[in-house]
């Protein structure tokens, strides 16, 4: 696959047809890309009865006027002649130093947080990341991980072998012997051992190295996977992924393989994580905006984390998927958090939503407004804090924003600046608790100043 343009989008910003459109605003594309991206929407979209069709990007308009709008989720997708499109968040940020985050440093500050990518080895904070799309730099982590596998030598294990031999080997099974060689009787139908790399762990990593050599756009991480092959010789390619992957054992002895296998599922399984391809299209790597977001405040959220004086419960949410419905049951929360001191309980909820002064109720959802009364009386809590991304308005914006009813206020929304998360979130936590909280590093290296 050859290295051709690169384009980029930040949420609810759209594409249009350069040279032909009239809509003001946008990013202009050639025709030729925007019709390949506009099918690849209208092949992938799923039923809607708005008329909306939607996937990755949602397609309006008509004519010379048709603009593909992102919303609700970034990735990165590449067709097959090398062009790459990237979907980055709304929202850049400053860190603690003041110090400007583009959108796509935000975006993999994100991505970091995420419980089912194994980024574990692999550091996300370099410029050569930041260059690379999203799927590229997983191809990188996995080429990581591999290599460590590599360098220890490939496990081994007993694999059960059932030929007809001319030798006498392990043991005869005589049902299929009696069968297969009533007229030959210089073979043996026999069933033995052999220790060997092909192993389905092996077979699955073999299998996901051809896969991401056919498609990445690097020439330099084609090169290293051909390497990697190569030192498979002698397993075999997986036949049936879900099979294998139930056959995958991860003990003490399969050290070094846990990552691996996991960008496996990943790359083979579109599990954890939507990866797709199309007509056009070598692949299409997809994450919900909001679920990101939430994954980001609940790992900061375990960061602050003090055992000895909070007690924090951090909860499974569900998300809509591409081509799936949204979960029907919309009130969930992203973490309860409980003082230990007076036993107040405060439920948290994370909302990638730009709030605006300019609109009814700051632009915060009607449904929001419900869930909130939902969410006190599932989880028996005193109040709740709803948490959205710093806007530059809302900076400006100084006003409290809470809910309140003749009991007095039963929850308040608070801002958290992205690019500085656990400054704020202790922000946050001080306001809320009325104690000082700081993240478990400053904790610690307090500690070692004693």
């Amino acid at each position: 696959m050859g290295k051709r343009d690169r384009y980029k989008l930040q949420e609810n910003d759209f594409f249009k047809i350069d040279g032909l459109s009239e809509a003001e605003g946008g990013v202009a594309i050639p025709l030729d890309i925007f019709e390949m991206l506009e099918s690849f929407v209208y092949d992938k979209k799923m039923p809607d009865p708005r008329g909306i069709n939607s996937y990755m990007l949602s397609a309006e308009g008509e004519g010379n006027n048709r603009i593909l709008r992102a919303g609700g989720y970034v990735g990165a997708l590449v067709f097959k002649d090398g062009t790459q499109i990237e979907i980055l968040p709304m929202l850049s940020a400053k860190n603690n130093k003041g110090e400007e985050l583009s959108s796509k440093r935000v975006f993999l500050n994100m991505l970091k947080s995420m419980k089912n990518l194994p980024l574990t080895n692999y550091n996300l904070n370099t410029r050569a990341s930041e260059n690379l799309n999203v799927f590229e730099s997983f191809i990188l982590a996995f080429i990581n991980e591999v290599s460590g596998i590599v360098r220890n030598g490939l496990k081994q294990s007993y694999q059960p072998i059932i030929e007809n031999e001319h030798f006498l080997k392990g043991k005869v099974v005589y049902a299929k012997h009696a069968t297969k060689n009533f007229a030959h009787k210089d073979k043996f139908f026999v069933q033995y051992d052999v220790f060997s790399i092909d192993r389905p762990e092996n077979r699955l990593i073999k299998s996901s190295l051809k896969y991401l050599r056919n498609i990445t756009s690097s020439a330099r991480s084609r090169n290293k996977l051909d390497a990697l092959i190569a030192n498979f010789d002698g397993v075999e390619y997986s036949m049936n992924y879900q099979q294998d992957f139930a056959s995958s054992v991860l003990d003490r002895s399969m050290a070094g393989y846990g990552n691996a296998l996991r960008w496996a599922e990943i790359f083979l399984l579109s599990r954890y994580v939507t990866v797709t391809s199309g007509r056009n299209v070598a692949y299409a790597v997809i994450f919900p905006s909001g679920e990101l977001f939430d994954s980001y405040t609940a790992y900061s959220l375990g960061r602050m984390l003090d055992n000895q004086r909070f007690k924090i419960e951090l909860q499974k949410k569900r998300y809509p998927r591409l081509n799936r419905p949204m979960p029907r049951d919309s009130a969930q929360a992203l973490a309860v958090m409980t003082s230990r001191a007076d036993g107040m309980r405060v439920v948290f909820d994370s909302k990638w939503q730009e709030l605006s002064s300019d609109d009814e109720n700051m632009g915060i959802l009607q449904t929001d407004i419900y869930d909130l009364y939902n969410l006190l009386e599932i989880y028996k809590a005193q109040s709740v804090c709803y948490i959205y991304p710093l806007t530059r308005e809302m900076k400006e914006d100084r006003r409290e924003i809470c809910f309140k009813n003749e009991d007095g206020i039963l929850g308040r929304v608070y801002f958290v600046d992205i690019g500085d998360m656990e400054n704020s979130l202790s922000v946050v936590l001080e306001h809320i608790f009325g104690q000082k909280i700081e993240d478990s590093e400053h904790r610690r290296a307090a500690g070692a100043t004693m």
